[in-house]
């Protein structure tokens, strides 16, 4: 797969696909491929749509390009191998890019190209505590920049 392809398969694996909304693990009420679409405790009843999967992959592929954008004008993101750049993409989509920002540390220590210290600021946050299979996951590429070793082969199976 090509980098972009990997950078969607990983957030359509993580996020998972919906077509109706329903309730993120925060919840938030959200659609398609973790596609936020209102306020925390909103009720669902307010969101009468239905998102296809060509639809649910134009409003993914857009959201990605944006973070991609934005992230590439930092040298402590365009210096990292692709598998890095999938988590911080990932992080960005799942978080928000402001939230990302916030990981002071974690962005210090891959400038550095420390990637134990990554790796364990990622760990101590709050985003490890609400998500943690996921930020395991993430985590653990950060630390040896390498998808397959933390993921297989489950990514060929989230090609959109």
């Amino acid at each position: 797969m090509k980098a972009f392809e990997i950078f969607l398969a990983l957030i359509h694996f993580e996020e998972g696909y919906k077509a109706k909304p329903y309730y993120c693990s925060e919840g938030y009420p959200t659609v398609a491929i973790g596609w936020r679409i209102g306020p925390k405790g909103a009720s669902l009843d307010n969101y009468d749509m239905y998102v296809t999967k060509p639809v649910a992959k134009v409003l993914l592929t857009d959201r990605v390009n944006h973070i991609i954008d934005r992230l590439s004008k930092f040298d402590w993101f365009s210096s990292q191998n692709e598998s890095r750049k999938a988590i911080l993409i990932s992080m960005a989509y799942q978080l928000g890019i402001r939230k990302l920002f916030k990981f002071e540390k974690m962005i210090e220590a891959l400038g550095k190209h420390d990637f134990e210290g990554a790796e364990r600021e990622a760990i101590d946050s709050i985003w490890y505590k609400q998500t943690t299979n996921r930020a395991v996951r993430h985590s653990g590429v950060l630390r040896s920049g390498d998808l397959k070793l933390c993921y297989g082969d489950e990514l060929d199976k989230y090609r959109l």
